[in-house]
């Protein structure tokens, strides 16, 4: 059985952002986010250990973030479709102002 290890709820969203190492740009889907990280979606995950600056624009305030990260996994394939590829980041600092950018208010 699967134990959650997050310390802080990731929340779904669909945003693209941009996401540069050393060595590469790209455009991504951030498909999970939260106040201490975040899962990219993308074909190309990088290395474990590798820092990343992801500049992502929030879609609710339009404030952009710069968020310092570091891979901490990642997945380049499954058959589980539910499971897609994409990295794990593991934020620098804690972004608690992100929780208002990324929680939708229950009505």
């Amino acid at each position: 059985m699967y134990k959650e290890r997050r310390q802080f709820i990731r929340y779904p969203v669909k945003s693209r952002c941009w996401c540069e190492s050393k060595s590469v740009t790209m455009y991504v889907e951030i498909y999970n986010i939260g106040q201490g990280g975040a899962f990219i979606k993308t074909y190309s995950p990088l290395s474990v250990g590798e820092m990343v600056k992801v500049r992502w624009r929030s879609m609710i305030s339009g404030e952009e973030y710069i968020l310092q990260s570091e891979v901490i996994w990642r997945r380049e394939y499954s058959s589980n479709r539910s499971l897609p590829p994409g990295m794990g980041l593991k934020f620098a600092k804690i972004f608690e102002e992100l929780e208002k950018e990324i929680v939708i208010p229950q009505q």
